[in-house]
């Protein structure tokens, strides 16, 4: 994961992902990314009370990660009282939540079965 200051530039628009409140969900969520988004750089940014957690493009975050990392079951309805803002265009499921820069372009990815 990256950590970058609070200035932001042009490149800054493609990068998309959750806004989320400090604390221990917050490291949970960025954890989580990490893992749902293989070969993608996590850029996170921390603002003190709010901690950006981004990806270029397209940003997945699943339950089933957030619950593995957890050590306990978490819903996807869990992240969002702590999501302030986000980037992107939003898509939320109950297996995950996916952001991405165009409008209609973050479909749910098929559960495999």
């Amino acid at each position: 994961m990256t950590t970058h200051p609070p200035e932001t530039d042009h490149a800054d628009a493609a990068l998309v992902g959750p806004i989320m409140q400090s604390g221990e969900m917050a490291e949970l969520v960025a954890a989580a990314i990490a893992e749902d988004n293989p070969g993608s750089e996590v850029h996170l940014r921390d603002e003190g009370s709010y901690i950006h957690i981004h990806t270029r493009g397209r940003c997945r975050l699943t339950r089933s990660t957030l619950a593995e990392l957890a050590g306990r079951p978490v819903r996807i309805g869990d992240v969002e009282p702590q999501m302030a803002f986000f980037a992107g265009h939003i898509i939320t499921t109950t297996d995950e939540i996916v952001w991405h820069t165009k409008q209609g372009a973050a479909r749910p990815t098929p559960k495999e079965g």
